[in-house]
């Protein structure tokens, strides 16, 4: 983990800024009024705030195959796989990007999801294409995960539909 960065677990006292972080951070992430930001919370499988230097610097919300969700991403990977982790969103406070933040991130999404989803066997996401999120193509590229489909959303977006095996070998 680079340094001076921590992760944990996310509660509902993190709901506030985590919320006016999201915002911030639209279209990239899906806007959410206050109360569905709190549902995201309420049936995810792991949720995970980043800290640098013990100041929040970003967070994660992962849903797993059988969620009380009804994202139309999300919906497009429960029809395809079995059992599945669901990147919903992510978002990094801006002064905080590139300093490794987003990887430590992942990887503890990785760790903790096969602790509560030992059978996952895809580490699934979502990427804008419409408008353009090059950055995020180039991140997630970087990290092995490859499109397998792309589709449209009822919110004005399209969207590079993308997975990565969490089988060993």
């Amino acid at each position: 983990m680079p340094d001076g960065v921590s992760i944990r677990s996310m509660s509902a006292s993190d709901l506030g800024w985590a919320h006016v972080l999201n915002e911030a951070n639209v279209p990239a992430v899906g806007t959410e009024t206050s109360d569905e930001f709190a549902h995201l919370l309420d049936v995810a499988s792991v949720a995970l705030v980043a800290e640098c230097e013990g100041a929040p610097a970003g967070f994660c919300i992962v849903m797993s195959a059988g969620a009380d969700y009804g994202s139309v991403n999300y919906l497009w990977f429960s029809a395809r796989f079995d059992e599945f982790l669901y990147l919903d969103r992510v978002a990094i406070d801006e002064r905080h990007r590139r300093r490794g933040v987003g990887r430590a991130l992942y990887a503890e999404v990785e760790r903790l999801g096969l602790v509560v989803r030992p059978d996952a066997t895809e580490f699934c996401l979502e990427v804008n294409i419409e408008p353009r999120n090059d950055a995020s193509l180039d991140f997630h590229s970087a990290l092995g995960f490859r499109e397998v489909g792309q589709q449209s959303t009822p919110y004005g977006t399209r969207v590079s539909l993308m997975s990565r095996s969490l089988l060993a070998g």
